[in-house]
């Protein structure tokens, strides 16, 4: 359950620096992807594969750009 805790509070925190680097309100994140930022940076929610797949097409990036931070284990 460490991972997921992991991933739950990269996510968070990529999705408010997303956000703050481009100065976005969350109300103007909210209002143009139709998905509620507030309850992705409290920790309410766990963003799904959609909403993030909206923000990163919002902001112009990948997939693979937003989960680069994630550090997984190898795998054996």
């Amino acid at each position: 359950h460490k991972a997921i805790r992991r991933q739950r509070q990269m996510c968070k925190e990529t999705v408010k620096e997303l956000r703050n680097n481009h100065r976005h309100s969350q109300e103007f994140i909210i209002e143009n992807t139709g998905v509620d930022v507030s309850h992705i940076e409290n920790g309410r929610d766990t963003p799904s594969v959609l909403s993030i797949s909206r923000l990163c097409k919002f902001y112009g990036i990948t997939l693979s750009e937003f989960f680069a931070p994630i550090n997984y284990p190898p795998k054996e």
